[in-house]
C-alpha cells in the first residue's frame, strides 16, 4: 500500500484541480485513489490552501486492539498466512477457525482478536478486503465486424424495452433488426409484457427470430447488446446462453457490443427513434394486435418507398438500391431447422470456453444449469473446466494437475436449443452464479 501523502503532494493536488486538471486524472497521474485525491482538495477549499500544511496525520487505528504485546506480532502472522491461504473465508469464520488452531499456544489462542478487531485490521493491510471475487472465465470474443460486405452479412438486433404506447393498459418490448449493408429493416416485431415479466426471455426472441429468418434468410453475423435475454449469465457464470448456441448451430456469429458502446450497434440504434417517432408516439392504438398492423406498414413502406439517406442508398428506398436483399443467401424453413442444425457447430463453439468452478461441499459442480458429481473426496477443490468436442466431455483438471476427471455433458442436444424456452425453464444452480475464489 502506498504510505501517506507529503505536504508538497496534497498542495499539488490542490493547484493542479485549482488550475482545471480533474481530480481523476491528477490521481492517476500521481498513483493514489481518487477518493484520496478528492479528500485533500476538499480540505483545502474548506480550510483554506494553508490547512494542507503541517497538518497532522490521524493516529492510526490500534491494529488488534485488545491483544497483548507479546503475541500480537504472532497474531498478525497468522491472519496474514491465513488469508493468503484462505482468501474467501468470512471473518467469523476465520476467528472460528483461530480459536481451534493447533498452531497456537493456548495462551495466544485465549487472547485472539476480535472479530471487529479482525476486520479493523484487514482493512488496515488490504485494500478493499471483503470485495466479490469471481473465479475468473475465459470467454472468447468473436471477432468484430466493424463493416458489413454484402447483403444479410451483419444484422444488428436490439430492444427497446417497456414503452407505454397511448391506448394499450400493458407495457409493450419491440425487438427492432436492421441489415448493415442495406439498411433494410428485418424485424420490428411488437410484444406485450405480463405484470411479471422484467424483459423478453430467450424463447420469445427465438420464434421472433424465426420469422425473421423465414422472410430474409440466415444471416452471416448477429450482432445485440449483453443483454440477459441475449446473452444469458455468460457475464456470471461464463457459460454461454442457449441462444448463442443455438445460433451457433444455424451457422450464425452472435457478436456483443462492448457495454457502453451503443454506437456500435448504431444502425438499429437510430431505427429506434425513427420508429418511436412514426410508430410509438402515434396513436392512439385499440391493441397490441393494431400496433403491430401499424408497425407492419411503416417498416413496408421504409423498406419499400421512402428514399433513405443511408450511404449506400443514395437517396432511394434500401430494396430499390438493394434488391439482392429480397432473395435470401441462406434460405431457412422453421420445418427442415432439425436437418440445418449443426451440433458440431456448436460443439465447436463451447470448445472455445473455459470454466473454473470450485466442487461444493457435497462435491458438485454446476454447468449450463446441469449439476455434475466430482466426489465428495474432491469436495471445495477448484477445477479448470473445458470441453471436449471429440466426444462431448466436459474435461476437468485441478490446477495443480494431480486430478483428472472426464464428465459427459448433458443438457446439449439438438431439441434442447430448438426449444430455448423449455431449456431456460431448467434449475440455475446456486453454485454456478456465485463461485467464488
Amino acid at each position: 500500500m502506498r504510505g501517506a501523502l507529503s505536504e508538497s503532494e496534497r498542495l499539488e493536488i490542490y493547484d493542479r484541480h485549482r488550475e482545471g486538471e480533474t481530480l481523476a486524472a491528477i490521481a492517476r497521474d500521481m498513483g493514489i485513489g481518487y477518493e484520496t485525491a478528492r479528500k485533500w482538495y476538499r480540505i483545502g477549499r474548506r480550510e483554506g490552501r494553508a490547512a494542507l500544511v503541517g497538518r497532522k496525520r490521524r493516529p492510526s487505528r490500534t491494529v488488534l486492539f485488545g491483544v497483548p504485546e507479546s503475541v500480537r506480532e504472532r497474531m498478525r502472522q497468522r491472519l496474514d498466512q491465513v488469508r493468503r491461504e484462505h482468501p474467501n473465508w468470512g471473518v467469523p469464520y476465520l476467528h472460528a477457525q483461530l480459536a481451534e488452531d493447533p498452531e497456537l499456544t493456548d495462551y495466544e489462542r485465549a487472547h485472539i482478536p476480535s472479530i471487529p478487531a479482525i476486520y479493523r485490521y484487514l482493512h488496515e493491510v488490504e485494500e478493499d478486503p471483503f470485495r466479490k471475487r469471481h473465479l475468473p472465465q475465459h470467454v472468447p470474443a468473436s471477432a468484430f465486424t466493424c463493416e458489413a460486405q454484402h447483403a444479410h452479412h451483419l444484422w444488428q438486433v436490439d430492444l427497446k424495452e417497456k414503452c407505454q404506447v397511448a391506448g394499450l393498459d400493458e407495457r409493450i418490448t419491440v425487438l427492432t433488426g436492421r441489415d448493415v449493408y442495406s439498411s433494410v429493416t428485418v424485424a420490428s416485431e411488437v410484444v406485450a409484457l405480463q405484470r411479471h415479466d422484467a424483459s423478453l426471455q430467450g424463447g420469445t426472441i427465438q420464434e421472433i427470430c424465426r420469422t425473421c429468418f423465414t422472410r430474409w434468410g440466415l444471416p452471416d453475423r448477429f450482432r445485440t447488446d449483453n443483454g440477459s435475454c441475449f446473452t444469458g449469465t455468460v457475464s456470471q457464470t461464463g457459460f454461454p446462453s442457449y441462444f448463442t448456441l443455438w445460433l451457433a448451430g444455424l451457422g450464425i456469429v452472435h457478436e456483443t457490443i462492448p457495454k457502453g458502446r451503443p454506437q456500435q450497434n448504431g444502425c438499429v440504434e437510430r431505427y429506434n427513434r425513427t420508429y418511436s417517432n412514426l410508430v410509438l408516439r402515434d396513436g392512439s392504438y385499440r391493441s397490441v394486435a393494431d400496433l403491430q398492423r401499424v408497425s407492419d406498414q411503416t417498416v413496408a413502406f421504409l423498406n419499400g418507398s421512402y428514399p433513405s439517406r443511408a450511404g449506400s442508398c443514395e437517396h432511394r428506398a434500401p430494396l430499390e438500391a438493394h434488391p439482392e436483399a429480397t432473395s435470401p443467401q441462406r434460405p431457412y424453413d422453421p420445418d427442415g431447422e432439425h436437418d440445418l442444425f449443426s451440433l458440431q457447430r456448436v460443439d465447436a463453439e463451447l470448445a472455445r470456453y473455459g470454466w473454473r468452478r470450485r466442487a461444493d461441499k457435497v462435491g458438485k459442480i454446476s454447468l449450463g444449469r446441469q449439476s455434475y458429481c466430482v466426489g465428495r473426496e474432491n469436495a471445495g477443490r477448484l477445477f479448470d473446466v473445458t470441453f471436449d468436442p471429440k466426444d462431448r466431455h466436459y474435461a476437468l483438471t485441478s490446477p495443480c494437475g494431480d486430478v483428472h476427471i472426464r464428465l459427459p455433458a448433458r443438457g446439449l442436444e439438438v431439441d434442447d436449443f430448438l426449444d430455448i424456452a423449455s431449456s431456460q425453464r431448467k434449475r440455475l444452480y446456486p453454485n454456478e452464479k456465485r463461485d467464488r475464489l
